[in-house]
């Protein structure tokens, strides 16, 4: 059940993953480094594949939006742990403050804790900032932030939810769809009869037109646990998002970093 939303101002898919992350070093050799331990909410991968989304495409998106006269443009980012709390070191797998670093910036930060946790952790990394808005619960996508984003107002938002399992309320993709205005990521788990059930309900019940197969996201044990979904007003995004899925897919996870 979605909670009360409250406002505080301010892949690695393939075999070769099986739970597992590597990490590059000077020289070029990989190797190998257990992966966390995980539940239906924690997957290996999902940090770095987020951290890759965020550098890369959310750059690409921020750069593209910034050169339109009179366009707002926002990030959106719906979370289960809110991850480190400071972005002033640089990137952070999993971090919910990575966008902040971003160039060009995004016109306004919108993060929501969707597990049911505070944010208090972020809240002293934020204050002051009047960029971000800090929300509690999931029923503040559907009151607080996605009613924002309204095409007939020329805005526009970039939405990242991280593995939200019965935190996610349908009712908030659906309303992204609808509104014409937002690009999606959204971590889902397979519904009965698949992945596809959830491809075709972001096109037919979102309304969303252009929907990627989606990425497998494996559980420790190697499994998909999961599948990330993105879903667009259009087309002309998908190249990038191609590219960070096929390398996740490929095992190559670094190459999604390139």
């Amino acid at each position: 059940m979605a909670t009360r939303s409250k406002a505080v101002p301010s892949k690695r898919s393939g075999a070769a993953g099986r739970g597992r992350l590597t990490e590059r070093r000077a020289g070029g050799s990989a190797t190998a480094r257990p992966a966390p331990a995980t539940n239906g909410h924690d997957l290996p991968d999902w940090p770095q594949l987020k951290l890759d989304i965020v550098r890369r495409y959310g750059a690409a998106y921020s750069t593209i939006s910034s050169r339109q006269p009179g366009l707002a443009h926002y990030w959106i980012d719906g979370f289960i742990r809110p991850g480190a709390d400071t972005p002033a070191r640089g990137f952070v797998p999993g971090s919910a403050l990575n966008a902040l670093l971003v160039t060009p910036p995004f016109r306004h930060h919108y993060l929501v804790s969707m597990g049911g946790e505070r944010v208090d952790a972020l809240r002293g990394a934020v204050d002051g900032r009047a960029d971000v808005t800090l929300l509690e619960g999931s029923q503040a996508l559907l009151d607080d932030v996605l009613p924002r984003v309204r095409q007939e107002e020329y805005r526009r938002a970039l939405c990242v939810l991280d593995p939200c399992g019965p935190a996610l309320d349908w009712r908030a993709v659906e309303m992204a769809g609808r509104l014409r205005t937002i690009d999606l990521f959204v971590v889902l788990a397979d519904a009965p009869g698949g992945a596809q059930v959830h491809r075709r309900r972001l096109r037919e019940d979102a309304g969303f037109a252009s929907v990627l197969d989606p990425l497998p996201l494996l559980d420790g044990a190697g499994r998909a646990a999961a599948h990330l979904f993105f879903a667009s007003r259009n087309n002309m995004a998908n190249g990038i998002v191609e590219d960070i899925f096929t390398a996740y897919r490929d095992g190559d996870a670094h190459g999604a970093r390139a």
